[in-house]
C-alpha cells in the first residue's frame, strides 16, 4: 500500500465512564490514492487475529474517488484493562515498548463533586517499518512492502515515516481532549507525548450516571429473563398441546361406534 505513495491516517479514540469502564476505537483511513492502486484492499485486510475487537469497513465516495475506513472497537471494564487494550494496538514483536506506554484513570472527591483525570502516554519513536510483522517480508520476496524502502519513498516523494499519521482523542465524564490539539503526529517524530483529560461530576450528576448505568444493565438482564421466560412458556405450551393430543387419542381409542 505504501508503495503507492499514499497517506494513511490513524485515529485512536478512548471513551471512559465514571466507573473506569469504556471503549477504545481505532479508525484507519486509506485515502483515494490507496484505493486506486489497490481497489480490492478491503478484501485483503485480515482481522482474524484481533480477539475481542469488533472490526468494520466503510467505503466512502469523495470528489477525489473512493476512500476506505476500517474501524476496530474493543470494550474494557477497568483502567487496567484500558492499558492492556491500548497495548494491543501496537505490540512490537521484539518485546520493546509500543506506541502506548501507559494509561491511568483516577477519580478524586472534592466536596460535592468528583474529579476524573485520564493520562495517556504515547511514545513517538516507532518507525513505520517497525509496525510491520517481519514475517510479512517472507510473502513479499524479502521486502516489507514488496519494494525496497528507498523506492517506496521515491514514489511517495516523502520519507516513509511521514506517510502515516496519528491522532489520539479521549473523553471522560464532562471532559474531552486531543493529542495533538491541532494537526497530527508522526509515529517516528521522536519524544514522548502525554494526553491529559479532566472532567468533573457533581454528586447529583454522578447519581444520575450510576442510575443510568443500572437501568441499562437491568434492561440487558430483563432481555435475558424475557428470553428465558419465553422459552419456558413455549415449552409449557408444547407440553400442554402434547397432553391434550394424547388424551384425545386415548378418548378416541375408547369410543365404540354402532
Amino acid at each position: 500500500m505504501l508503495a503507492a505513495g499514499c497517506r494513511v491516517d490513524i485515529v485512536v479514540d478512548i471513551d471512559i465512564a465514571h466507573d473506569g469502564a469504556g471503549e477504545v476505537t481505532v479508525e484507519i483511513t486509506f485515502d483515494e490514492e490507496v484505493m486506486r492502486w489497490v481497489p480490492d484492499l478491503g478484501e485483503l485486510i485480515v482481522t482474524d487475529g484481533l480477539v475481542g475487537w469488533d472490526v468494520r469497513q466503510f467505503g466512502e465516495q469523495t470528489p477525489a474517488g473512493e476512500r476506505l475506513r476500517v474501524v476496530a472497537a474493543k470494550r474494557f471494564s477497568s483502567p487496567a484493562e484500558l492499558a492492556e487494550v491500548l497495548a494491543e494496538i501496537d505490540r512490537p514483536a521484539d518485546g520493546s515498548a509500543g506506541l502506548f506506554r501507559s494509561a491511568t484513570f483516577v477519580g478524586s472527591r472534592d466536596g460535592a463533586q468528583v474529579r476524573y483525570d485520564l493520562t495517556v502516554t504515547v511514545g513517538l519513536d516507532r518507525p513505520v517499518a517497525g509496525l510491520v510483522n517481519p514475517a510479512t517480508a517472507d510473502a513479499l520476496e524479502g521486502e516489507l512492502f514488496g519494494l525496497p524502502i528507498a523506492e517506496v519513498e521515491a514514489r511517495a516523494g516523502a520519507p516513509l515515516d511521514e506517510l502515516v499519521t496519528l491522532v489520539v482523542r479521549a473523553t471522560v465524564p464532562q471532559g474531552a481532549g486531543s493529542l495533538p490539539v491541532d494537526g497530527v503526529m508522526m509515529l517516528n517524530e521522536g519524544g514522548v507525548r502525554e494526553l491529559r483529560v479532566s472532567g468533573e461530576l457533581l454528586d447529583a450528576e454522578l447519581a444520575a450516571a450510576e442510575a443510568e448505568a443500572e437501568r441499562l444493565a437491568e434492561r440487558a438482564s430483563r432481555g435475558v429473563r424475557i428470553a428465558v421466560v419465553w422459552w419456558i412458556v413455549l415449552g409449557l405450551i408444547v407440553l400442554v398441546v402434547l397432553v391434550v393430543a394424547l388424551r384425545g387419542r386415548r378418548r378416541r381409542r375408547g369410543l365404540t361406534f354402532r
